[in-house]
């Protein structure tokens, strides 16, 4: 076994385990919002159910992480890694036999403590693999699970729309390669902590949970803004676009893989720039693609929601950089916020975006949007600065 330390050289190859995993895991829980359409014709689900099964499913992950991400931070538990994603694999399975809006949000609850469960194990991992580039090694975690989230809404097609909910069966293929991959990384994972306990090493450093709590709210209008976008626009393209289910879907995965691609890119520069501008400019940068997308369809509408993706996650990775630096002892714990608490937010987002949608029209929800980019911003600019390579945070609130 190699020689395992922080502050060696990064282990890439179980940060490519744990992206792949990461890859897998969100796969099967994006199909969650991205079925919305398919429980719409099957179930006969309103706008304000549609948006209370993607908050089930977001706030079970969003209470779990943090609490699971503290346990974890004083005894990890690296066999959590390939039950997350048995957890979700059987979720979305159940989700082929339901046959009603109860019976959904059950199956939705254990998909949620699948996310639970992994993220912050999964986070921390790549935190331990990183060596001495963190924020390179955090997005190529994060980019596995933006990857996931963007190839999800491809199993509408492929899967719901040949066979309707039951086709969910067939994600049990994912499930059970993503605990495969899992296994691996637990190996190393246990025998790091080994390794690593024996010589006494722990977290150090100045806790600024001032800072702290401001970023987590940026984070979780931030992923309003995101929900809102991952759940309503391809409902706002079949029913005022007029477009069929399939070419909604199409729109969707280029938003959700631009963001991929932007948490790799806005990742690996927070190794060498201020992850606060960077935050910054994710919320401000696309406020022009977000009041254009009612005026573009076709090619020019594709290209305007990859962008609007590429700049709104382009800061996915380095927030979670920026919480550990800002609470450096309690890894596992700011790494549940940041992914956890903020699911959560774009779960309770997406509830309340259903009541509007209702109430107002679909059309004026998306044009509402535009509201949580200015106010993250206008947040953001109370960050502490930071510094370049990966220095922590130098002030607190």
């Amino acid at each position: 076994m190699e020689a395992l330390r922080q502050g060696s050289q990064p282990q890439y190859r179980i940060l490519y385990y744990v992206c792949a995993a990461h890859f897998l895991q969100d796969l099967l829980t994006s199909v969650v919002p991205a079925l919305l359409p398919v429980l719409q014709t099957d179930l006969g689900l309103n706008y304000a159910q549609l948006g209370i099964v993607v908050m089930v499913a977001n706030i079970t992950a969003s209470f779990f992480q943090p609490a699971l991400g503290y346990m974890t931070d004083k005894k990890p538990l690296p066999w959590l890694l390939p039950l997350a994603a048995l957890f979700a694999g059987l979720g979305l399975s159940g989700i082929a036999l339901a046959d009603s809006f109860v019976e959904v949000l059950l199956m939705v609850v254990l998909i949620g403590l699948g996310s639970a469960t992994f993220h912050p194990e999964g986070s921390r991992v790549a935190h331990l693999a990183a060596g001495p580039r963190k924020g390179l090694a955090q997005s190529i975690f994060q980019v596995g699970g933006n990857a996931g989230q963007a190839v999800g809404p491809l199993m509408i097609p492929l899967l719901f729309l040949p066979f309707g909910l039951k086709g969910a069966a067939w994600l049990l293929v994912p499930a059970l390669l993503g605990a495969a991959a899992l296994l691996i990384v637990a190996r190393w994972y246990k025998h790091w902590t080994v390794t690593w306990e024996k010589k006494g090493h722990a977290g150090a450093g100045t806790n600024h949970y001032g800072a702290l709590a401001l970023l987590v709210s940026v984070v979780s209008i931030r992923s309003w803004l995101h929900s809102g976008i991952a759940s309503f626009l391809p409902l706002y393209y079949i029913n005022v676009t007029g477009f069929n289910t399939a070419t909604a879907e199409v729109y969707l995965f280029v938003f959700l893989m631009a963001g991929a691609i932007g948490t790799f890119v806005g990742g690996s520069l927070a190794d060498r720039f201020s992850k606060r501008h960077i935050l910054l400019f994710s919320m401000v940068g696309g406020v022009p693609f977000l009041l254009l997308i009612p005026y573009l369809t076709g090619l020019a509408g594709l290209i305007n929601i990859f962008a609007l993706g590429f700049i709104c996650l382009s800061s996915f990775a380095v927030t979670v950089v920026y919480a550990q630096e800002l609470v450096p002892g309690k890894v596992g714990m700011v790494s549940g916020l940041m992914i956890g608490f903020a699911i959560g937010a774009g779960g309770v987002g997406a509830a309340v975006m259903g009541y509007f949608a209702n109430v107002l029209g679909i059309t004026t929800l998306i044009e509402l949007l535009l509201v949580f980019p200015i106010l993250g911003w206008l947040l953001g600019v109370w960050l502490p600065k930071d510094g370049r390579k990966g220095t922590a945070a130098s002030a607190s609130l």
